[in-house]
């Protein structure tokens, strides 16, 4: 039923990519060609933009042809406006949860088959100027880059400029860090036509199946080894996709006390009260004994009807919504809404 949301947002990636990802990707031979064409997509007028951040400003002086995003995310919003990366940020992480590519499914398929080259990111911040010296780009990407400080981005927007976030790495919404990016591309119209058509399709998918609406959910995200780490908000990331489809993060969830990523912390003795109609649960490969060891999970009424949704990491699902953009949401969308409607209907037997 959605896949033709995912097909739609896909297609239109593609097509951008034929005009604007070749620019990046270009050998010097044919640099005079495919800049050409890049610049068509974008209004001449635009530059120079300045765009700001928390660590300051950055000024494109024209339109970037050779673009590198620093985290997944910032990859998965250039290609959601049609420009292909230079080079694709993959660490331990990822590799794990792709078979070794660092390559997410839908980038994948936004991607059409085109290989790509990657950007090691497990050696840490202060290795990625030298890397970015051989790579040679024109701008730089790190609205999700946690390990972007005052230092690095000083010594990265000498190379070239920075667009970065405005409180922390996956700190804002993102549509905002979208508009931020088309922006610094000179493509701010792409940036509403993009972000209106993904929020149609979850819409669409919203209305497309009502018997989730008003649902109440909780998410346990991890166990930290003396507590556990559950959703505590519905502002960004799985709680924005989740209440985009018409859930309600559970009051008691909302009243916990957070840590400094505004993860909830939940002793164990309290898994009693995260009572909901729905129980999400993020585990590294589905495997939920981190939660069934204790007997008041098990208690659980939705545990105890089967109500549960498990977003495993192998499965690339935690990533494509707890670090959501145009592109991972419509993929997302037709994996998870099955097993939601699902989770519902076990629920509702009861």
């Amino acid at each position: 039923m959605n896949t033709r949301w995912t097909r739609r947002i896909g297609a239109a990636v593609a097509a951008a990519t034929v005009m604007l990802g070749v620019a990046a990707c270009g050998s010097d031979s044919d640099s005079t060609d495919t800049t050409a064409g890049a610049s068509a997509s974008a209004d001449a007028g635009q530059f120079p933009v300045t765009v700001s951040g928390k660590f300051g400003e950055s000024t494109v002086e024209a339109q970037p042809t050779r673009a590198v995003p620093l985290s997944p995310q910032d990859a998965d919003i250039l290609l959601s406006l049609g420009v292909t990366p230079i080079a694709f940020p993959v660490d331990a992480q990822n590799r794990a949860a792709t078979g070794g590519t660092g390559i997410w499914p839908w980038q994948k398929e936004a991607l059409g088959g085109q290989s790509v080259e990657t950007l090691d990111m497990d050696t840490g911040a202060d290795s990625i100027a030298e890397k970015l010296a051989v790579l040679q780009p024109d701008i730089i990407v790190s609205t999700g880059f946690w390990g972007l400080d005052q230092s690095n981005f000083d010594q990265l927007n000498t190379q070239a400029p920075v667009v970065h976030f405005d409180t922390k790495a996956n700190g804002e919404p993102w549509q905002n860090s979208t508009r931020k990016v088309a922006a610094a591309l000179g493509i701010p119209d792409k940036a509403e036509s993009v972000i209106a058509d993904a929020e149609k399709n979850l819409q669409a998918a919203k209305d497309a199946n009502p018997s989730i609406a008003g649902k109440v959910y909780n998410a346990v995200i991890g166990d930290t080894g003396g507590q556990l780490s559950v959703l505590a908000s519905d502002e960004r990331g799985i709680g924005q996709f989740l209440t985009s489809l018409g859930l309600v993060l559970s009051p008691y969830a909302t009243s916990l006390p957070v840590d400094a990523d505004g993860r909830g912390i939940l002793s164990y003795e309290n898994i009693g009260n995260m009572n909901a109609d729905v129980e999400f649960v993020v585990s590294p490969t589905g495997d939920m004994s981190y939660l069934t060891k204790f007997e008041a999970w098990n208690a659980l009424p939705a545990v105890q009807k089967g109500a549960v949704v498990s977003l495993a990491r192998n499965t690339g699902l935690p990533n494509a919504i707890g670090f959501p953009s145009a592109i991972s949401l419509a993929w997302a969308t037709d994996q998870v809404m099955p097993l939601i409607v699902d989770a519902v209907a076990k629920s509702n037997a009861g």
